[in-house]
């Protein structure tokens, strides 16, 4: 859990840096649920106010403190990639630049802004709004389950690569994670993401190959506002 906590979030979590195991990959959908509790607890001041969007605006900011932008540098640095349409070689390196391009940007922008209106139009969703986090926590597992890590150096290697009973249990624990703050529409949510995480995930190997840091981090990102989607629709 410690470990988990220290690669996808700011929290200081005492103990060795070592290299994350199976452990902690069934402890990725226990911290998208903090983080969902973050969320809601933003959510739910904004909604003291009467004001959705300031709800909205509150949860967005909250997630990138909490999370320290991870995820949407991965997602940046993944459209750079996608729109230099080099072949894979050279479009990953082109991800791991450190500057962001002007797709790049874009992308961070168009997805942020998709993000707030989702947000915005859940005012009743509750509890429910907890599983999205934990969806997008659990749809990285999936995609590090799916496909082999590209190369020694990606941070994808660093992972254990989880066998079938880890990703089972990791999902097991998402889905009880989630049905019990949103029963079914969280069940559904996380359900949903999963599908389209899958879809991604066959994208990229048909793409790039093997699986990259960046591409983890996007794909969560990607499930995280599928859910979203799930929850508002």
């Amino acid at each position: 859990m410690r470990t988990a906590l220290r690669f996808l979030t700011i929290l200081p979590a005492p103990g060795e840096h070592r290299a994350p195991g199976h452990a902690t990959v069934i402890s990725f959908p226990l911290v998208g649920a903090l983080t969902g509790l973050a969320w809601l607890g933003a959510f739910s001041l904004g909604m003291l106010l009467d004001m959705p969007l300031v709800a909205a605006a509150f949860v967005l900011v909250v997630d990138a403190v909490l999370t320290g932008v991870l995820h949407l540098d991965a997602c940046g640095d993944v459209a750079d990639g996608v729109a230099s349409r080099r072949p894979p070689d050279d479009a990953i390196r082109i991800m791991r630049e450190p500057a962001v391009g002007a797709a790049g940007a874009a992308a961070i922008v168009l997805v942020t802004l998709l993000r707030f209106a989702l947000l915005a139009g859940a005012p009743a969703a509750g509890l429910a709004l907890v599983a999205a986090p934990v969806a997008g926590r659990t749809a990285m597992i999936l995609l590090l389950t799916l496909l082999p890590p590209r190369d020694h150096g990606s941070l994808a290697a660093a992972f254990a690569r989880p066998g079938p009973l880890a990703t089972l249990t990791t999902v097991a624990v998402a889905l009880a994670a989630v049905t019990l703050a949103g029963g079914l529409q969280g069940a559904v949510a996380l359900a949903g993401s999963l599908v389209a995480v899958t879809v991604y995930g066959l994208w990229w190997r048909k793409r790039f190959g093997g699986l990259t840091g960046d591409g983890v981090g996007a794909g969560g990102l990607l499930a995280e506002t599928a859910a979203l989607l799930a929850i508002v629709a």
